[in-house]
């Protein structure tokens, strides 16, 4: 498996508070299937960072995919980019 670094920003639109519940139960889906190492906002709220775990990255890009917040364009400039992990726990 690969790692994989979403970084994004926030569009100005109400659809982040009021599908923030279905953006967090995805994230949630993801962990329980293995696919997601950490996720959160950066303290700014500008933004956030999501570290996916996949074969690929045309299969963490259909992860990202599946996010509310990425159908409802809730984030911008959103960035896939591989992770190669040296050192810690999740090093290969």
């Amino acid at each position: 498996m690969a790692h994989f670094v979403l970084t994004y920003a926030y569009n100005d639109t109400p659809l982040r508070a009021e599908r923030r519940d279905d953006h967090l139960a995805h994230l949630d889906a993801l962990h329980s299937e293995g696919a997601l190492v950490l996720a959160g906002p950066l303290a700014d709220r500008t933004g956030g960072i999501i570290i996916l775990s996949a074969e690929d990255e045309a299969a963490a890009q259909q992860l990202v995919e599946r996010d509310p917040y990425t159908k409802l364009d809730v984030t911008k400039d959103r960035e896939l980019r591989e992770w190669t992990i040296t050192v810690g726990s999740l090093a290969q």
